[in-house]
């Protein structure tokens, strides 16, 4: 995890005392030490409430700490939760600080997987700390290990070797010595440090690092393949009397670091002209911050909070970018939609000048230009409707060819939208049996034929059959929709009354009939 935002801190806790670094950005610059104890957790109290509740890391550098190598299943999720509970209850009883760091797998068997299990064995010279943390309310991001942490340094300083020994000096904890095989962390050693200058420097480091060769041996942690590398960090006329002790045999390599460089390449602002490597770690903690740590969720609380608000802020903050640039990129099309209405008007007075001018030539007229207007629109629609008889009369002149005794006597056409509708006799619409409007005619074409048979002898009965066989062959053409008679020369309703003489003449008597014949005009016909 990181800090997201305020300046960066870290609480470097040892067994009797903490530093506390301070910093600007990513970087840190001062430190304030306080000792363990009531009056310095009190001074740290104090400062906590005068300090900014800006996110802090804790680092831990204390001799309680213990590692543990061993194998869990393969299993991710709870299972995986579940096997190391147990495993920590069984192995770190009486702490929540435990940690399992993975370290591949079997390549036999289930092939489960090999884990590193560390704990913080004495809570008790943590728990101050943290107590006081979580009553100020200051964001904590995590409780991180000195030794866990330090295989970050190993790129730094170009570790690479099979079997490295990384060893430096604290201020507050004493001399740090980790082990590491093919770069994952096996064991470390915490020892104490006599005063800078009371004893021989390099004489005190090569008798604990015998100590501690001699405990790898006995583990068999060491690969015989490949030389131990023995990295030590210091500075100044302590490296140089480090130089003139160490010498390279066939089992040992030595490699020192100078910590004024490495600060360096850590991008540390201030030179760290110091044999302790305090302040290296500390700002190895904020560039290269491990996944894995010690803090437990209640801890941690407020951090979450922090990292909350400060995505809300963010969040905001880009609505608020946002809602600009939307704002700006609207006015700027406001404006030019402004000036496009302004462009408009200036364009409609311009025309509106010139018609006038071009009206003023013109002869007076009685008619307005509205009534132009609806006059112009009334020719546009009935040229687009317009029609014609001859379709219609087309279809009556083939039917009345094939009977030549109809005389025609007078032909009546007009259109109409309604087949129904009769405008000589618009009360009898209502009465008569209604023809179906379809869709797919424009209009429909009624022609009123008004006839008479010739040579008529008094036969009504053939006269009536020769009308009904005319309007058989009107029908059978596909665009007439109807064809009615509406008058037969012998009028045989009920109501109607027949007279006449039996021995009176016939000849040259008329058979008169009428006939109704609608035609539908399908709109693509409309034109024609």
């Amino acid at each position: 995890m990181k800090a997201l935002q305020g300046e960066a801190r870290v609480l470097l806790i040892a067994a009797d005392r903490a530093l506390l670094f301070l910093g600007a950005g990513r970087h840190l610059q001062n430190a304030y030490e306080f000792t363990a104890g009531e009056s310095g957790w009190a001074a740290f109290a104090t400062y906590l409430e005068s300090a900014p509740p800006s996110p802090l890391y804790v680092l831990v550098d204390v001799v309680e700490e213990e590692y543990r190598q061993d194998t869990i299943p393969h299993v991710r999720g709870r299972d995986r939760a579940s096997v190391l509970g147990r495993k920590y209850a069984r192995m770190f009883r009486g702490t929540p600080y435990c940690l399992a760091l993975d370290q591949g797998r079997e390549r036999e068997g289930r092939r489960d997987d090999r884990v590193l299990l560390t704990a913080l064995t004495k809570p008790e010279s943590l728990s101050p700390w943290i107590e006081e943390l979580v009553k100020h309310g200051i964001p904590l991001i995590g409780i991180y290990s000195l030794p866990v942490l330090s295989a970050g340094l190993l790129p730094k300083i170009k570790a690479q070797a099979s079997n490295v020994l990384f060893i430096s000096v604290q201020q507050v904890s004493g001399l740090r010595q980790t082990f590491y095989r093919d770069g994952q962390l096996k064991i470390s050693r915490l020892a104490q440090m006599p005063r800078l200058g009371s004893v021989p420097y390099a004489t005190y480091v090569l008798a604990e690092l015998a100590k501690l060769r001699r405990y790898l041996n006995s583990l068999a942690l060491v690969s015989r393949e490949s030389p131990l590398a023995i990295y030590i960090l210091s500075h100044g006329a302590l490296l140089e009397e480090l130089a003139e002790h160490c010498h390279n045999t066939e089992g040992e390599q030595y490699f020192l670091v100078d910590n004024a460089e490495l600060a360096q390449r850590l991008g540390l602002p201030a030179t760290v002209a110091s044999p302790f490597s305090d302040a290296i770690f500390a700002q190895l903690l904020l560039t290269a911050t491990p996944s894995a740590h010690y803090a437990q969720r209640h801890e941690t609380r407020f951090f979450k909070l922090h990292q909350a608000k400060i995505a809300l802020l963010v969040a905001s903050l880009l609505l608020l970018v946002g809602s600009a640039g939307w704002s700006a990129l609207r006015f700027i099309d406001a404006m030019g939609l402004q000036q496009q209405s302004q462009d408009a008007a200036q364009k409609a007075t311009f025309y509106q000048e010139r018609f006038a001018l071009a009206r003023r030539g013109l002869p007076p007229t009685v008619v307005d230009a509205a009534a132009i207007k609806a006059a112009v629109s009334a020719a546009t629609q009935l040229e687009t409707l317009k029609a014609s008889p001859v379709p219609s009369w087309q279809i009556l002149g083939a039917a009345l060819s094939e009977t030549p005794q109809v005389t025609v006597d007078k032909l009546s056409w007009y259109r109409a939208f309604d087949p129904n509708r009769d405008p000589a006799h618009p009360r009898e619409t209502d009465s008569k049996p209604q023809i179906e409007r379809s869709s797919a005619y424009a209009f429909y074409a009624i022609t009123d034929l008004e006839a008479h048979l010739a040579d008529f002898a008094g036969d009504y009965r053939l006269a009536m059959a020769t009308i009904d066989a005319l309007a058989a062959r009107l029908r059978a053409t596909a665009q007439v929709q109807a064809v009615e008679v509406k008058r037969y020369p012998l009028d045989l309703s009920p109501t109607a009354s027949v007279a006449g003489s039996a021995n009176a003449n016939s000849a040259g008597q008329t058979a008169a009939f009428t006939l109704r014949i609608i035609l539908g005009v399908a709109r693509a016909q409309q034109a024609g």
